[in-house]
């Protein structure tokens, strides 16, 4: 028996595939309906096996003189922000929709302002102040890792983990160590769970598992932030601070500091249209 995917009629046919700093996403031009048989859609759009493969889904349009951007992860729930999302978007509100050079962008946290480079280098200044928050245990994890992670909300709840090396961090056992710091039982929401390595003056490297994909991927914008902060903070260093991610590509973090408040946060790096196409939803299975 072949059961037909009934939520396809309400979903572009058409879509883009695009990449921030190895975050990938499918975009589509529109907005979205809502409902469990569209979340189910999006779960299978984000399959690696049996759709086209991404972190998450965004849907962006016009809303007024704005642009208006809606992230899904790649479990089918909505999120109130995704950074490398959100830069995609704007790359593509410049590309198909006339947005210009400089524009906002509506999200679930608020308005972010970007900049799209001629050369698709996208720029987005956050909507609010960052504040570091509770350090929690890491749960006896042991390791390379540090005894403690410290609580950053960047629109989405994020925990930091100092790790002693970039080569530790490097042979880091994720699958192991990010789930059980994931469903932190002092985050009833979950947590985005941020590994990072000071690599110099002004510079990091980090890797993330990621809530709603329940994966590691190749980078994470607000995770990017979170940890620029947090390791900010740590080391008294000033900003800007180059972030590397697990796809070798590099973000930059800057912002302004007072005390443990960083305001006036910015976050650039590639935002890549990969490739366009066509869903026929009529062969899914």
């Amino acid at each position: 028996m072949t059961v037909k995917v009934t939520v396809a009629a309400t979903l572009p046919r058409r879509f883009v595939k695009m990449s921030g700093a190895g975050n990938d996403f499918v975009m589509f031009l529109g907005a979205p309906s809502g409902g469990a048989e569209e979340a189910a859609t999006i779960r299978r759009l984000c399959d690696r096996r049996t759709g086209i493969g991404a972190d998450g889904v965004l849907f962006v349009r016009r809303a007024g003189a704005e642009i208006a951007a809606d992230y899904f992860n790649a479990d089918g729930a909505a999120a109130r922000f995704c950074a490398n999302g959100t830069r995609c978007a704007a790359r593509l509100a410049a590309r198909s929709l006339g947005a210009g050079e400089t524009f906002v962008v509506r999200t679930g946290w608020g308005p972010v302002g970007a900049r799209v480079a001629p050369d698709g280098r996208v720029t987005i200044s956050f909507p609010e102040a960052v504040r570091p928050g509770r350090t929690l245990s890491t749960l006896s994890l042991g390791g390379a890792i540090a005894a403690e992670a410290v609580e950053v909300t960047v629109g989405v709840p994020h925990l930091v983990v100092a790790v002693e090396s970039e080569e530790a961090l490097a042979s880091l056992d994720l699958p192991r160590l990010g789930p059980p710091l994931r469903h932190h039982p002092e985050m009833p929401e979950g947590a985005n769970v941020n590994f990072v390595a000071q690599m110099g003056r002004g510079s990091i490297a980090l890797r993330t598992w990621e809530r709603g994909v329940e994966n590691e991927t190749l980078a994470c914008g607000s995770g990017t932030v979170a940890s620029a902060v947090v390791a900010c903070r740590a080391a008294g260093e000033a900003p800007p601070v180059s972030a590397r991610t697990r796809s070798g590509e590099t973000l930059v973090v800057d912002f302004k500091r007072s005390g443990d408040v960083f305001s006036e946060i910015s976050l650039a790096g590639d935002a890549r249209i990969l490739f366009e196409g066509e869903i026929r939803f009529e062969e899914w299975p």
